[in-house]
This record gives structure tokens, sequence and C-alpha cells, in this order.
């Protein structure tokens, strides 16, 4: 079915979505009468006011939650019944009988089972789940200063993989839920933010969030249909609370410093290292020519040998006569230190405003954020509102509003990391430079240090080049909600997200290496410039039944959604501008530009149904299921269905347990469903047309041809799940274990498969493939003790393996990571599992290269590698499984104190069975490139004669296997990260603010990790491999969080 089509449908059903919601809106005949219910929520040991607590209509998606003050104000029916949890106490469920105030008091308790969490188009209490989920509440989210609403995950949730790949400020963090269930698509989460799907986490403030559920099995999940394979995290935010209003003021200020540095060799090791290589070669060459050359040889007599002049030395065989004078001749630079070194800054202001009056409530924060990162030129600002508001039109009708624009400002943004980046390039760059140039050496006006390559300062190229991109965004919905009749409930919602992009960048002349080549200042200068403005609609309508019937409970749900992208780019480049300083586009013939242009657009209409039952909450049973037509695939196969089935069984009510006091719940659950992944390119089904030359008459001429294949039989990628769990809560629930098993296997895997030469084209879009993922987590929540002096444990741990099941059509292995030369994507192996020659040693003399299996050319100091097949020789048969880019096992350990106004929060994050590969490791740990850049502090321990063999695994200077990809460049990516410690004040209450807390926090004070080709373990690509870009940073914050 043709976009036009869909659009068509799109346009028919938005005309009844907008006659049933006028209706609605204007209808006065309704059955069910409301009532609005106020009250406090207090508890403890001291009695006091509980904020934060979730007080949900019973069966219905109606709910707040209580203010600072532990205050309530919600519409449900005269004979409602009010669901009240909140963390660390036992759930109540009050009838409300007519009654318009109601105080509450809830008792303590471990870790509430019967907590409301968000399943999609729908609540549930925790005790009731058939699936997995796991949530994490404001109360959470608050203890800790966190600038992105990713790093809240991190180490909190089983299954839950949040990695920080880049210290970069503003960038986003990569979240894995339960492993990688794809080659080519996306492998993120999908995002809901207040019932609306989101593309991205941008621009939220931390601040605004009440809760975050994460879906992590099919069951929980397959509601979400085509973009519930990679799990679905769904975050609610706060609304208002009936009462006066009530002020909020949070504000941070932090100092970052990286938290590492690579020990790298010194400039005087260096040197010396150098004039080995340089020396040893020019002995060689005299060896060859049959000429008696010595290491002794001044540099004169080589260039008068070469027959070339000393101004224009050969590099490789020759070295600067001045390295004999040492720091008095040379400046001696420690790159990192002036790169790396800068003292970063953060400031954080939030303030919020919640009240309101009988029929209508509000929330609205503002906030403002501004990083300076520990590299020059590198900053981020971001400055949020968001606005909820929720009026109740009559006794049966709501309505809501949410608007929530955005901007963020990213400067210097991409020039770090990645491969020959300026992150990569302050690393390797030698420690050596003409006297007089320093941190400068290369730029203009600085000529470059032939010894050592034609390098250009990293600091001056940020400190020159223009990076600068600003993100707005505006996300907004509305919503109604009527009660029809009892337990019949609708909801219409409408909502949008835009996110536009507007990127500058300008490059002068000055900031490139060969600015010395070019006939005049801007002829080399390249001024660019994106703007990118995405829009997404969507229009939903549930409908929702809920009723109890006795001893059973049924819940049922019907309901339909429309979404749909437009998408529009343009682009315009330009070059040999007037001078280094000028970077507009109108420079009319002076300049050479490209501009560009690109459009798509995409639909997605979605059918869903859902139905729960219970018999006493002992027997619960949910299925769903869920039909989606995407205009992303193939007209032949456009639609998908996924279904899903679980059920839970609650042994502790069986009257065989009554006797067993110990086990104060134990559920045990099973699940299958299947989910889908759309995202892919919007036009991976067409053929479509590039630029291509052609000869007309002699001449070439510049025409269009099909790029590939038109599929149209393209579909979706499809993941099966089972899981298997169980619940548990000991001691009146001051233990509560949860324990999963899951098997996921994603079948019509999307890839970029070959296609045959005779087609005229290399590669086409197509279904071919399978992959499963296997793991167990396990969380624990413990109640340690109680009353004055409170500790409480949160322990959790995830184990996940995956493998290749299908590959194409004949499963030929697919060369994977750095140049095919690093990886293997193969059937029966880990996806990208590393395949590499296996260093065991170095040839430390003659006798060792005679009696060993060598490759061709191997010399005395190269590294010696395992023969794997046993044929005697070392060849491109020996490349080995030597380990997998992804960790078997992910820990989190949380362990919060309190003791009267005091609190300490600390939290630990850690990984287990992976590796990652150190791609940096070509120039600063390889054989012969010492030519050219700084090396690893072991090379200090290299080879250097038969009598001094070094440290036995770092081959010489002038090794011949440089240009191997080897084990020694692979390192173990486990780690333990201490993440955070939180250590903080609640101020007595005065008259003049109700609450004050101060705190002082630190942000990953420590890590241990055996990683010493870069920075940090976390900072694998997809992989697996690093080329040590922007490192982490170790910040130091105070804030204070003031209730007015």
């Amino acid at each position: 079915m043709h976009i036009y089509y869909l659009s068509k449908k799109i346009r028919e059903r938005f005309h009844v979505f907008i006659m049933t919601f006028l209706i609605l809106l204007i209808s006065s005949v309704v059955t069910l009468a409301q009532i609005t219910v106020t009250g406090k929520v207090t508890g403890g040991p001291t009695n006091e006011s509980l904020p934060g607590v979730n007080i949900l209509v019973k069966g219905t998606a109606t709910g707040t939650s209580t203010n600072v003050e532990g205050e309530f104000s919600l519409s449900a029916p005269a004979t409602a019944t009010l669901t009240v949890s909140f963390i660390g106490y036992e759930p109540q469920e009050i009838p409300v009988n007519g009654r318009t105030k109601i105080n509450i008091t809830l008792k303590e308790d471990s870790k509430s089972l019967s907590e409301v969490v968000v399943i999609g188009y729908g609540t549930s209490k925790r005790a009731n789940l058939t699936g997995a989920a796991a949530s994490i509440s404001s109360k959470d989210i608050e203890e800790r200063p966190v600038s992105r609403l990713e790093n809240v995950l991190a180490g909190q949730l089983p299954g839950v993989d949040v990695q920080t790949t880049t210290g970069e400020p503003g960038a986003a963090l990569q979240i894995r839920v339960r492993g990688t269930g794809s080659l080519n698509a996306s492998n993120d989460p999908l995002y809901v933010v207040d019932g609306v799907p989101v593309e991205t986490l941008n621009g939220i403030n931390p601040s605004d969030v009440q809760t975050i559920d994460v879906l992590k099995d099919a069951s929980s999940a397959a509601i979400y249909g085509s973009r519930g394979s990679n799990g679905v995290v769904i975050i609610t935010t706060k609304r208002g609370v009936k009462g006066k209003p009530r002020i909020q003021f949070n504000m941070t200020q932090g100092v970052s410093k990286v938290e590492g540095r690579i020990d790298m060799m010194s400039p005087e090791q260096w040197i010396e290292q150098r004039k080995e290589g340089v020396d040893a070669a020019w002995v060689s060459r005299g060896v060859t020519l049959k000429k008696p050359y010595t290491a002794s040889d001044p540099m004169a007599f080589r260039a008068s040998e070469l027959g070339i002049s000393l101004n224009n030395p050969n590099t490789s065989l020759m070295y600067d006569p001045k390295w004999a004078y040492g720091t008095d001749s040379l400046d001696y630079v420690d790159w990192q230190d002036a790169f790396f070194g800068n003292t970063g800054t953060i400031s954080n202001y939030q303030l919020s405003v919640n009240g309101g009056s009988d029929n209508v409530t509000y929330n609205i924060n503002g906030s403002y954020m501004d990083q300076k990162g520990v590299i020059i030129n590198t900053n981020y600002k971001r400055a949020t509102v968001r606005a909820n508001i929720d009026a109740q039109v009559n006794k049966f009708i709501k309505v809501g509003l949410t608007l929530s624009p955005s901007i963020e400002w990213i400067n210097g943004g991409g020039q770090v990391d990645g491969k020959d980046r300026q992150g990569m390039n302050a690393v390797q760059m030698p420690p050596v430079a003409p006297l007089g140039t320093g941190y400068y050496v290369g730029a203009q006006p600085n000529g470059t240090y032939p010894w050592s390559g034609r390098y250009i300062s990293p600091i001056a190229v940020l400190e020159r080049t223009q990076i600068d991109q600003t993100r707005n965004r505006l996300n907004t919905n509305i919503y109604l909600h009527a009660t029809l009749a009892r337990g019949l409930q609708l909801q219409l919602t409408g909502g949008m997200d835009n996110n536009n992009s507007i990127s500058n960048s300008f490059t002068p002349t000055n900031a490139i290496r060969d600015w010395a080549t070019v006939p005049y200042a801007g002829y080399a200068s390249t001024s660019d410039r994106q703007n990118t403005n995405d829009y997404r609609y969507l229009f939903q309508s549930t409908l929702n039944y809920n009723r109890t019937f006795g001893k059973h409970s049924v819940t049922a749900l019907l309901g339909y959604s429309v979404e749909r992208t437009n998408g529009y780019g343009n682009r315009q480049n330009n070059t040999r501008l007037p001078n280094d300083w000028t970077n507009l586009f109108n420079q009319g013939s002076s300049t050479v530009g490209i501009t560009s242009i690109s459009q798509d657009k995409t639909a997605l209409i979605s059918y869903f149904g859902r139905v729960q039952y219970d018999y006493k909450e002992k027997y619960l049973f949910s299925a769903s299921l869920r039909r989606d037509g995407s205009s992303k695939f193939g007209s032949d196969n456009r639609w998908g269905t996924f279904p899903a089935v679980s059920a839970a069984w609650r042994v502790s009510s069986e009257s065989f347990m009554q006797g067993i006091q110990n086990i104060s719940d134990l559920k045990l659950r099973a699940s299958f469903g299947i989910t889908g992944n759309n995202r892919i390119p919007n036009n991976a089904q067409f053929s479509l047309l590039a630029n291509s030359d052609y000869a007309l008459n002699g001449a070439q001429q510049t025409g269009y041809a099909p790029s590939g294949f038109e599929n149209t039989q393209l579909g979706w990628e499809q993941t099966s799940s089972y899981n298997f769990g169980a619940d548990f809560g000991l001691f009146k629930n001051r233990l509560v274990v949860a324990a999963d098993y899951y098997v996921r296997r994603t079948s019509e895997l999307l890839l970029q498969a070959p296609v045959s030469s005779l087609t005229g084209f290399t590669r086409s879009w197509q279904n071919i493939g399978d992959i499963e993922n296997k793991g167990f987590e396990l969380s624990l929540n413990s109640r340690n003790t109680t009353g004055v002096f409170k500790w409480g444990t949160n322990l959790n741990v995830s184990y996940n393996q995956n493998r290749v099941i299908k590959l194409g059509y004949d499963n030929t292995p697919i060369p994977a990571g750095f140049s095919g030369l690093t990886s293997m994507i193969e059937v029966g192996q880990p996806i990208g599992y590393f395949k590499l020659y296996d260093a065991i040693g170095v040839y430390e003399n003659q006798a060792d290269v005679d009696g060993s299996p060598i490759m061709s050319k191997t010399i005395v100091g190269d590294s010696k590698y395992r023969d794997v097949n046993g044929d005697n020789k070392i060849d491109e048969n020996d490349r080995t499984k030597v380990g997998q880019p992804l960790p078997a096992f992910v820990y989190g350990f949380t362990n919060n104190f309190s003791y009267r106004n005091f609190d300490l929060n600390i939290l630990l994050t850690a990984q287990t069975g992976g590796m990652i590969y150190s791609m940096i490791g070509r120039s600063i740990d390889r054989p012969g490139m010492g030519y050219l850049y700084n090396k690893l502090a072991k090379w200090e321990n290299r080879w250097k004669s038969p009598e001094d063999p070094g440290d036995g695994m770092t081959p010489s200077i002038n090794a011949t296997t440089g240009s191997y990809y080897d084990t020694r460049w692979l390192y173990s990516s486990d780690y333990i990260r201490l993440k955070n410690i939180t250590f903080g004040y609640n101020v007595p209450k005065m008259k003049w603010f109700e609450r004050a807390r101060i705190y002082v926090s630190v942000e990953n004070p420590y890590i241990w990790h055996k990683y010493d080709g870069g920075y940090t373990p976390e900072a694998a690509n997809n992989e697996g491999g690093d080329y040590g870009g922007y490192p982490q940073s170790r910040t130091y914050s105070i804030g204070i969080n003031l209730n007015l």
C-alpha cells in the first residue's frame, strides 16, 4: 500500500477522531457522578508528610501524586476505590464512599509489591504484573544531580544496560534492554513520554519526571507492536495537585576534571625509541647496500649518502640533531594535560510551581543548564519548560494539555570522538616540538615538525574551528478523558513532537594541515550549514473497561492510533572564501558551493487490544494483540501482527502456604509474545535514484540511475520472546527478590545483503537472518534496618549472551570491525566477535625464529603468534575467536543510608565478560609507527636485543608485524565503577520554607579496570572499538533543594 493511501486513511480517521472529540466535549448525558477527593498522606516513625505518593482510582489510568506537603486532590466516582502506594511503605486500598476529604497513614514496608506501574495505555499494581517490568520513581531521580535522563537508569534496573561511551557535554547515552537484537536496524528502546512515542530524550529535564517504567519482555512491550522489540521506556511527568501554589527551587553547581589519562611515553623516552628505530633502519640499509653504516653516523653524512639536503630530511633514516641537546633547543609538550586538562563547570537551575483549584490543576517547571567541558570549546546549554495542565470540565469529562518547549546549544560537538579526530590526535601527537611552537606546532604561523610527521596542533584546530548546533524541540499533547459508564472510560489523545536542528561549521584555512600550500588565506576555508526539521503527529483513542465481580476482576482495552512523520532537510556547503574569518554563504562567484535538499514522510496505523483477568489476585492472566501498518515496508508486506500472552500464579495465597510465615509473597510468571522493529531507513524498500555519469557525443554527462532494487517484500524484524519469572517477598517484605529467565529470537533480520554482480548492483535491503539472546536477571531490594537509622540496599545482576542463528541464504560470514579485519558476524557465534591473530610473545632470538611457525619475512623482535590450525606457518587461517564486544554480566549496587536529617547514597556499577579493542593502538601501540606518533609507556619495555628482550610481549620498534591486527590491542572491558556518592542534610522546617535539603555529590569518583589502551572500557563503539575520544569526567557538585 502506497503512503498516499495510508495518508488518505489517516485523513478519514482524523475526521472521525475530531467528531468524536467534539461530541464528547459537549455531551452532558453521562451516567456516573464524580466528586473531588482531597487529603493528606503521612507515614514513618514520626508520621511525617510523604511527597510523591501514587494515588490511583482503581481499575483506571486516572491518578495523581502527593505534593511536597503530602497533599493530593483528584476526581473520582463516589463509589470508587483509591489505590495508594509508595516505595518503602505498604500499599492500601481505600473506598471513597462519597467522602470528599480522606487523610491516609501508610505503614513502613521494605519494598512495595503493589506500587503502580505504567504498562502501556494503562497501569497495574506491581503485585499483579504478569510480565517483566522495572521502575524508578521521582525519589530515586532526585537523590543525585544528573544532566541527562538516561543517566538515572544506570545501575538501577536489571536487564537495562546504560553505557556512557563519551564524556562530551550533551551527548546521549547508549541504552540496551536485554541485549542486542539487530544488526542493521536500531537497537534503541522505544521512548514514550506521557503516552506519546518520541524518538529521543533530548531536551527532557530529569526533574520533570515522576516515574520511569521499563517494559522488558514481549508480553509487556507487544502492545507497542512494531517498535517494541528493544524494550519500551515509559516516562510519566509530574502533574498538578490541588492546593495553594507550591514553589520548588533546585540549584546545582559543579566542577569537573578528566577522570584518568593514558600512560604515554615521556619526551625523553620518545626521542630514545625514535633514535633507536632510525638508527636500526640506517644500519639495515647499509647491510643491504654492503656499506659500513653505523648508528653513530652523523646526519650530514646520512644526507650526503642519500643525496638530499639537511633541510629536506628522510625521516625514516635521519633524526633531528637537536635531540642531543634536550630541552634547551626543543619544546616538550604534555598533550593530554593541555588538551584534556581544563576544569569543566556545570550549573543547573530548576524552578517549578504546582497547585490548583477544585477543577484545574497545574505543574509548571522551568530549567536551565550550562555545562563547559574539560576540553576547550566543547560546551552545552539547555533550557526547558514543561507545563502540565488538567481540567475537570464536568463530573464526567476531564481534559488536559502538556506543552514542553526546549532548546539546546551545542558548541564544538563531533570534533573529539572518532577516528582521526582531535581526541585521537591529542593522544598520539609526539611530545616534542620545535622551540617556541609548543602547543601550536603545525598551526599557522608555525611550521610542522618534519621529524614526526606533518601534524597540526589539535588545540589550534579546536580554537580556530567553529562548530555550533542549536536544537529546538516542541513536544505537546492534549487529551480528553470521559467516563461513559461504570468501569467504562474513553481517552482521546493528540500529540505533536517537533525537532528542529540548525548546525553551522566553519573551518578556516589556518586550521588545516596544508595551510602553507594554499594560494591565499581563505582558499581552503570551508563553511557548512545544515537545517533539519522533523514533525511527528499522533492521534490515539483508547477505550478502557474495568470491573470487579465478586472475586473476579476484568480489565479490557481497545485502541486505535495513527502516526505520521514529515522530515525536511537542507544543506549548503561552500569553500574558497575571501579570507579566514568570513563564513557567509552569499559570496557569489568567489565560492564553490554544494546545496542539497531532502524530504521524507512516513505513516503508521495501529489497532490494538488487551484483556487482563485475575481471580482473587491469585490467578492472573493477560493477552494482547496489535496490528501495525507501516509505509516503511514493501507494498506486499506492509502489515504486521504482534500477539502476546502471559499468566501468573500467586502461590503465597494458596492455603498450603499460610503456615510459612517468612514468605510474605511468592508469585510465578510466564509469558510469550512477538514484537517488531521498524527502525530502518524510511526509503529502504524503494529503488532510489543516484547521481551517475555517462558519455554522450564524446562528452561526460551527469544524470541519474537506480542505485538498488525495489523490494516489495521488505518487512519487519520480528522478535519472539519467552520469559519465566518469580517474585518473592520475604520477612514481611523486608527482602524483595525478582528473578527472570528469558529467550529472545529475532528473525527476518534486516540486512543490506550482497547480490549478484549481474544485476548491476552490489547490495540490497532484505529480510535474511536470525539472532538469539538468552539471559537471566536478578534483583534484590532489602530494608536492612528501620527506625531512626535506616539502611536500604538494591542489588541487580543481568546476564545476556547472544548468537547468530541464520545469516543470509547460505550463512556466509560477514567481516566486521575495522576494515573487516577485527570482527566477524558468523552463525553460531556472538554478534561481532573478535577474530584476530593471537599474540603470545616475541621472537627473542634467531633460534626462536628458526624453531617456530612464522610469517614470511619474520625477524627477531617481531610479535609471535599462535599457530591455531597447526600447519607450522602463520597466515590468515590463524585468525581466531578471542572474545566478544558485549559484556556477559552487568551489575548495579546501591546503598541508601539515613540518620535523622542526614542521608547518604552510594552507587556502584560493574560489568564483566566483554572485550574492547583499542583502535587507537594502530598508532600508539604499533611497531614502526613511532616515526609518527607517541607511544604507550609500556614501549619502554620493548624488545631491544636478544640480551634485553623487554617484557616479552612488546616487539621491537622496527618489527615487521606492525600492520597485523592482533590481541595486543585487545583488552578486557571488565570494570567496577564507583558511580556516585551523594551526602545530604535536610534542614528542619522553618516558617519561610517547607523543606530544604543541602547536598554534596561526586560523580565517577573512581573506577577499577585494566584497560591501558584507552580512557575507559565504556568507550567502545557498536563494534567494540575505541579510538580514544572524549574521556569521562569526575564531577564534584554542591546543591540545594528548596520547597517554599
